[in-house]
């Protein structure tokens, strides 16, 4: 696969404006880095930051903040999606040599001009990387900066931490590299005793383990480069890390609105993925979510009451309605799919039976309750700047289906439901649909054909309508509204709803 035109463009315009960089790090993958698959990690001129602002914009490169406990001085973040292909790239932006324990970073080394005027350029990659001999000498400095207590405590229970990536890219450069060489090199840049240490382990892999320990030759010597002392740069780290950790387990155990990675400096977005069924709806919500949460903070959630998960006040209702299916009497699999569909359409009847019409209040007053609580994790994850990526959302243009109030008929005619609970039920979408406003609507506009051709058992005039509905709601002017073509090849459809995405960041 040959690199992203995002990241030749970029490359092409940095050798333009004759800004020195260079992708100084984990060459022996530079394939899957220009290929979006990994991070770049480019190191540049400080001097050129102003014209390296403008390149980036024209590019089409936009800068991302990390939290504060993952942010480090002089490397910026910055993505950019890959027009032909929908890839994210991320960009490691180092203006200097940032090395050192995870979490903090603690040493700055003084090599970036050595680094920048021995940069080779690869014809295959097109891109500049590091030159391997210098490259070598920083593989065996930042494994010996990186080491944890942690860590030589693994070793010594038999955890070998050498291994895998690390192993790969050690014997890729010892092809490459020449020994006299990476010897005056490291003398210049260590002392003698540090420099001895490099060639042992360059010439045995076994010596790996001689970076293990605490106060090595080369920490020694790199000692004068450290930012804080040994004891403070540990209780700087363990804070970090423990920060961390600790918005990562709301994230994932809770599903809390709490921003772990990064997020775009314009503020959050809620989009609104809308569609009838066969349009896509859910592979595109799912899609968006793993094209962007790999990098930044995306909160999923689903404001409809089908297949999503409910609340736990309304999954006793879900169960008692899949426990009625399971006993009533069994009929064709397309009367159970069209009644089912029709008891969503407009104007439709309301159920007869006192027994299903209390279901069905008692089904729509819970879900008023969880989407107003899924609408304000939404709001305060917004203003925590993620992106919420939702699948439907509440409209009252709509009545009786559609994510809209289900207690009123949408024909006029009378409902069975007493009067003060469907003008509650009303005015409590009212106040959802007017405080909280999606930034962005996709709406995946699909034929009825094409929608019965991908849900067959759904009745034609039902699909019909459904795909009307979704095509006659209205937003405000602070909402953008895009309308994709949800009949194309699925790829086209995805690109075209990434993009979209990407242009409201």
């Amino acid at each position: 696969m040959p690199a992203l035109q995002v990241v030749q463009k970029l490359n092409y315009y940095l050798d333009q404006n004759n800004i020195r960089y260079c992708h100084w790090k984990s060459n022996e993958h530079v394939d899957a880095a220009v290929e979006g698959k990994t991070d770049l990690d480019v190191l540049v001129d400080e001097n050129e930051k102003a014209n390296l602002q403008q390149v980036l914009s024209e590019v089409g490169f936009k800068y991302f903040e990390a939290i504060p406990c993952r942010r480090y001085l002089d490397i910026d973040d910055y993505l950019a999606l890959d027009e032909e292909t929908g890839i994210l790239v991320h960009l490691h932006l180092h203006y200097r040599l940032e090395l050192g324990e995870k979490y903090l970073k603690g040493y700055r080394l003084p090599w970036e001009e050595l680094l920048l005027s021995t940069r080779i350029y690869s014809d295959e990659y097109q891109i500049y990387i590091a030159e391997p001999n210098i490259e070598t000498i920083l593989l065996v400095v930042r494994a010996a900066l990186k080491v944890r207590t942690r860590d030589r405590i693994n070793n010594l229970l038999g955890k070998d931490y050498f291994k895998g990536d690390f192993i790969r890219e050690f014997r890729w450069l010892k092809e490459r590299l020449d020994r006299q060489k990476v010897q005056e090199l490291s003398e210049q840049l260590l002392d003698s005793k540090a420099t001895k240490l490099v060639l042992d382990v360059i010439d045995s892999e076994s010596n790996l383990k001689l970076l293990l320990k605490s106060g090595n030759a080369i920490q020694v010597a790199l000692k004068p480069y450290r930012r804080y002392h040994p004891l403070v740069s540990k209780v700087l780290r363990w804070r970090l890390e423990i920060q961390y950790l600790f918005f990562k387990s709301l994230r994932k155990f809770f599903q809390a609105p709490v921003a772990a990675h990064r997020t775009p400096t314009s503020g959050g977005l809620i989009i609104a993925v809308l569609g009838a069924d066969g349009s896509g709806k859910s592979t595109v919500t799912s899609e968006i979510k793993k094209c962007f949460s790999h990098k930044l903070d995306v909160q999923p959630v689903y404001l409809g009451s089908g297949d999503g998960p409910a609340s736990w006040y309304r999954l006793p209702l879900v169960l008692a309605g899949r426990a009625a299916k399971v006993l009533r009497p069994k009929r064709s699999h397309h009367q159970s799919n069209q009644r089912q569909s029709s008891s969503d359409l407009v104007g439709t009847s309301q159920p007869k039976s006192p027994l299903k019409r209390l279901g069905k209040a008692l089904w729509a007053i819970t879900l008023v309750y969880e989407k107003h609580q899924k609408l304000q994790q939404c709001s305060v994850a917004r203003k925590r700047g993620m992106i919420v990526i939702s699948d439907r959302y509440p409209q009252t243009q709509i009545l009786g289906f559609n994510d809209g109030p289900l207690l009123m008929n949408g024909n006029g005619n009378s409902s069975p439901y007493p009067g003060f609970l469907k003008e509650w039920e009303l005015k409590n979408y009212q106040d959802m649909t007017n405080t909280v406003l999606p930034d962005l609507v996709i709406k995946l506009d699909v034929t009825p054909e094409v929608a019965m051709a991908r849900k067959s058992d759904t009745p034609t005039d039902i699909v019909k309508q459904k795909v009307d509905a979704v095509k006659s709601l209205k937003f405000t002017s602070k909402t953008t509204v895009v309308n994709i073509d949800a009949t194309q090849p699925l790829d086209q459809v995805l690109l075209q709803a990434k993009q979209s995405v990407w242009q409201h960041l």
